[in-house]
């Protein structure tokens, strides 16, 4: 089957956008081309296939992911199979990449086993092998034919062969003379003797009706009398009335004394409060700021590394302008990190040439967050949501959404595009 372009573009950048749609099953691959003019920023591609039945990122495959390409340079993926229902993304980190897909459709019938064949007198082909043999009309018979040759002729609808005197249809008794007329019917054979007779038959035929029964019964006799029984019983009297009350008894002698108690008795009342004490002296005046406490000085804290509390604090940092920093829990640059839905994060900021900000995709490409922020500076003054992105020092805190965005989040420089990173969110349900 030939080989047919599928789907190009050339997205905005960091724009998840739809390179092609499958409406079948291909092999395809995709071609990358850098139309950049200047070699910084880097730029960055990444293709994966989102499965038609996939719901969630964990499902996707990736067939690049922040592939660097360099200024002018362009080049082709391995061979990857779609299915009928899949979708092909791609983001560039810059503008000026081209996307093109190409890719050849599955087709059962191209397999070699089916591929025409032509001889000189017959083809070859179909998914079972048939046989078409050379047709045409008896003056388009070849010249060149030879003794044994088999076309089909369209005018007499019929095969024929090239035998050494003519064309002769096949089935037609080539070289013989016509049919001689049928032969008279011979005359009718004798009766055959009578068959021996057949076995005595097993089967007992049906049973003949009930006859009748005998005469009507007699009626029946007339019942005796019965005999006088016992004489009756006397009805019963009357009951007799309640008798008096009798007189009450005389009183009894007293009782010995029982043991003694071992419930205790209700608390009295409180008694009434003493007089109060002498006030007491004034203590030593207190230092009126955060950093003037010793300890506070002694471990070098600043106000805002402890204004909230945080399940992590990810100390920040560049590597110039290509690429953050967290060594204080990952290692390399631009790493992915990891958040807890529901759990508060920090970020200790030091970079005076890198804005730092968060930002999330609900569907329709990344955008800042603006909610669930707190910034403070070293000297404790607050900014929050929206007003807390793009600060360079201080500590910003984030309170982790318990759902993640669709699309997902990340890191960003506000200044510098290359220095951007994955945010991967975590529920506790999955841990």
């Amino acid at each position: 089957m030939p080989i047919q372009r599928l789907g190009l573009a050339n997205p905005a950048a960091n724009e998840d956008i739809v390179l092609y749609n499958a409406t079948d099953n291909y092999l395809v691959s995709v071609v990358v081309a850098n139309k950049a003019i200047n070699a910084t920023p880097l730029t960055k591609v990444s293709i994966w296939v989102v499965p038609s039945n996939a719901t969630v990122p964990s499902q996707y495959a990736y067939i690049a992911s922040n592939l660097t390409v360099g200024v002018g340079q362009s080049f082709e993926t391995f061979r990857f199979a779609i299915n009928n229902g899949d979708t092909i993304y791609v983001r560039s980190t810059l503008a000026l990449t081209s996307f093109s897909i190409n890719g050849v459709p599955q087709e059962d019938s191209a397999q070699p086993e089916n591929i025409a064949q032509t001889f000189t007198n017959k083809v070859i082909r179909g998914d079972n092998n048939t046989i078409y043999l050379e047709s045409g009309t008896t003056a388009q018979r070849p010249a060149s034919a030879e003794v044994g040759y088999v076309r089909f002729n369209t005018e007499t609808d019929s095969l024929e062969v090239k035998t050494a005197l003519a064309w002769e249809e096949v089935g037609t008794g080539a070289g013989s003379g016509s049919t001689g007329p049928a032969g008279p019917t011979g005359p009718q054979g004798e009766t055959g003797p009578t068959g021996p007779t057949g076995p005595a038959s097993t089967v007992t035929g049906p049973t003949g009706p009930t006859g009748p029964s005998g005469g009507p019964t007699g009626p029946t006799g007339p019942q005796g009398p019965t005999g006088p029984s016992g004489g009756p019983t006397g009805p019963t009297g009357p009951t007799g009335p309640t008798g008096p009350t009798g007189a009450a008894g005389a009183n009894g002698a007293t009782g010995a004394t029982g043991a003694a108690s071992t419930v205790t008795g209700p608390t009295g009342p409180t008694g009434p409060t003493g007089a109060a004490g002498a006030t007491g002296a004034t203590g030593a005046t207190g230092v009126a700021t955060f950093s003037g406490t010793t300890d506070a000085t002694a471990a070098s804290i600043t106000i805002d590394e402890v204004a909230y509390s945080a399940i992590a604090r990810l100390v920040v940092t560049a590597n110039g302008t290509t690429a953050y920093q967290f060594n204080s829990h990952y290692s390399g640059d631009d790493p992915t990190i990891f958040v807890l839905g529901g759990a508060t994060i920090a970020f200790n900021l030091s970079e005076a040439s890198h804005p730092f900000k968060l930002q999330e995709d609900t569907g329709s490409g990344f955008v800042d967050i603006t909610s669930g922020l707190i910034h403070c500076t070293t000297a404790g003054v607050l900014t929050t949501n929206a007003n807390a992105q793009g600060k360079t020092s201080g500590t910003l805190y984030w309170n982790v959404p318990v759902t993640a965005a669709s699309g997902g989040y990340r890191y960003i420089c506000a200044s510098h595009a290359t220095m951007v990173g994955t945010i991967t969110h975590k529920s506790m349900s999955s841990i």
